[in-house]
């Protein structure tokens, strides 16, 4: 007398959609699908160890209905927008197997994901409408041999099973925070999302103003003061760079405007024809003293100018 079938959930995930059931569970669909969060991860006994079989799941509609979230809860809004539609049935990857190898090995469906384009065709998506409950469904055919499995109308399934604590609604976005809140808290994937969508939102903040204070090691509010990088030596001393004054000589109306400039020797002093004579900024004038007659002053010899003057007989007639 051969043992009955038995389907079972690991037990790992087997607690976690019992977790989730108690919030009526939910499960993300989008165009480029979602994976599944608890996994359908099976484990089997009773099958003939030396039987071929071939395994699938499909996604199966709980009710007619067509749901919505308010007021904290899950109410129905009407009827189901496509109460016959059958779901996409979906093989297992590994195949046609014996009895013996699905029974020593974990069975799951890792590969699946779940879309909202009911247009999708790729082996592992399963198109589903939101807003509507779902529940997985495994079946388990006995196959003839070791070649691809096809079932036809006449295959009968050895076993078909659906656990009804594995229902969920489909949804676009997340509908009840405590869902939320128990998926980062038991999937990693969804930790290290959090974890740096967190670090992203620091680096945006800190890169406008950096404001922020480690409470580790401080618990002062004052802004931190911004990191200053050390410049190479060339930058350095270009930045300490002092240019040297040009001496500055006295106005003097006639070299206006290059009196600076030949101050600095950037111009030769120009040569007048009146005999101005040049300046030398490192010498000094004296300025004359009563006391002293022999001070040397400096004398500008001008041109004589000789007054000429003509004589103009003028005629008077009387």
């Amino acid at each position: 007398m051969s043992c009955p079938v038995t389907v079972t959930i690991s037990p790992t995930q087997d607690a976690l959609w019992k977790l989730f059931h108690t919030e009526v569970n939910e499960m993300i669909v989008t165009r480029a699908g979602r994976n599944f969060f608890p996994k359908m991860e099976y484990t089997v006994s009773g099958l003939n160890p030396i039987k071929m079989y071939a395994i699938m799941v499909q996604m199966e509609l709980v009710g007619d209905n067509r749901y919505k979230y308010s007021n904290g809860q899950w109410a129905v809004s009407g009827k189901a927008d496509y109460q016959h539609e059958v779901s996409k049935k979906t093989w297992h990857a590994d195949g046609v197997r014996t009895g013996k190898e699905w029974m020593e090995s974990m069975i799951s469906f890792d590969r699946l994901k779940i879309t909202n384009n009911l247009k999708a065709t790729g082996a592992a998506m399963i198109p589903l409408h939101s807003m509507h409950k779902y529940v997985p469904v495994l079946t388990i055919y006995e196959a003839p041999s070791q070649s691809p499995f096809c079932p036809s109308t006449s295959s009968q399934p050895l076993v078909t099973v659906k656990i009804p604590y594995t229902e969920f609604i489909a949804v676009t976005a997340y509908q009840n925070q405590k869902i939320v809140t128990m998926k980062i808290e038991h999937n990693s994937y969804a930790k290290g999302f959090r974890k740096d969508n967190k670090e992203n939102r620091k680096r945006r903040s800190s890169s406008i103003l950096d404001y922020s204070t480690d409470e580790s090691t401080s618990k002062s509010s004052s802004p931190k003061c911004p990191r200053i990088t050390p410049s190479p030596p060339e930058i350095q001393a270009a930045m300490n760079f002092q240019p040297t004054p040009a001496t500055q000589l006295p106005f003097n109306p006639f070299l206006f405007p290059f009196n600076n400039l030949l101050a600095s020797g950037a111009l030769p002093f120009p040569m007048f024809s009146f005999g101005f004579p040049p300046i030398n900024q490192l010498t000094t004038v004296p300025l004359p003293n009563d006391s002293d007659e022999e001070a040397s002053v400096m004398k500008i010899k001008l041109p004589e100018i000789k007054e000429e003057t003509t004589e103009t007989n003028i005629d008077i007639v009387n």
